[in-house]
């Protein structure tokens, strides 16, 4: 009687040790899970965004500080996510940024150039004051 109860506890100990090997696998297998399905939605999102911001004719201010705050909530995501990427996610996310940073450099570019632009106008404008009021100046004081 003493064998036989020793045995069925010993049975039931290890199925209860085997039980919970099984749930730990299954909490591991779907932590993975898990993590892949945040690492694809978070590649997913970039690729919505990159291709939105590609897709615009041109920017206005108000569009660019917009994209430039989902950029930098974006970025945030990737650094807490980049241990869960692949080599080949981490390649396509660059190459995405980059598409992201080519675009905003035209836009800069652009508003740079119209900022300059209207700065020679500006000094142009200046410029021919002042010489018409030398040029005056001197008319007046060499002629009668």
């Amino acid at each position: 009687m003493k064998k036989i109860t020793i045995t069925i506890v010993a049975l039931m100990t290890l199925t209860a040790v085997s039980a919970q090997n099984n749930q730990n696998a299954q909490n591991v297998q779907s932590a993975k899970t898990l993590q892949q399905s945040d690492t694809l939605q978070f590649m997913n999102d970039y690729r919505q965004f990159t291709a939105f911001v590609m897709a615009q004719p041109s920017l206005t201010k108000p569009l660019a500080d917009s994209l430039m705050a989902r950029q930098d909530t974006l970025v945030l995501q990737y650094r807490t996510i980049k241990p869960q990427l692949t080599d080949h996610q981490v390649e396509e996310y660059n190459m995405l940024k980059g598409r992201y940073t080519r675009k905003m450099l035209a836009y800069r570019g652009d508003r740079l150039g119209e900022g300059l632009e209207a700065t020679g106008d500006s000094i142009a404008k200046a410029t021919g004051r002042v010489g018409s009021a030398i040029g005056g100046f001197f008319k007046g004081l060499f002629k009668k």
